[in-house]
């Protein structure tokens, strides 16, 4: 396997797991607001600084509440982290891609239209002379 066929497996791998973060931050963002809803819904007034409530709470379900809220920040900030660190690796394996791929083209010169007409009606005058 050349190197360039393992940058495009990793590019894929990368890739795949950018869209498995991704779908991490989604799971995060349903947990938090479900938290939040839980908390909101059972408390019924706003006791509460941001997410943590300042007023002990009587009911149970208000801290699975809370542990969903803070779960959720949790798997949200986990999710965004690896989306972050999966793109630039996907991006790194990318540009390498690219730039053996100039590498290659410079080593092989391409000819224009033009110019192969231009060798073969030259050759074909040698020939006739």
């Amino acid at each position: 396997m050349s190197i360039v066929d393992w940058l495009h497996r990793k590019a894929a791998e990368n890739a795949h797991n950018e869209i498995l973060a991704f779908l991490l931050m989604v799971l995060g963002v349903d947990l938090l607001l479900g938290g939040l809803l839980v908390v909101v819904i059972v408390v019924g007034q706003l006791d509460w600084l941001f997410v943590f409530p300042y007023v002990p709470l009587q009911a149970m379900s208000a801290y699975f509440g809370l542990i969903l809220t803070v779960a959720g920040f949790v798997v949200l900030c986990a999710g965004f982290v690896l989306t972050v660190y999966y793109d630039r690796k996907r991006s790194w394996c990318t540009r390498e891609i690219e730039r053996s791929s100039v590498l290659k083209r410079r080593r092989t010169s391409v000819k224009t239209v033009n110019q192969i007409l231009e060798e073969y009606m030259g050759k074909r005058r040698k020939r006739s002379n």
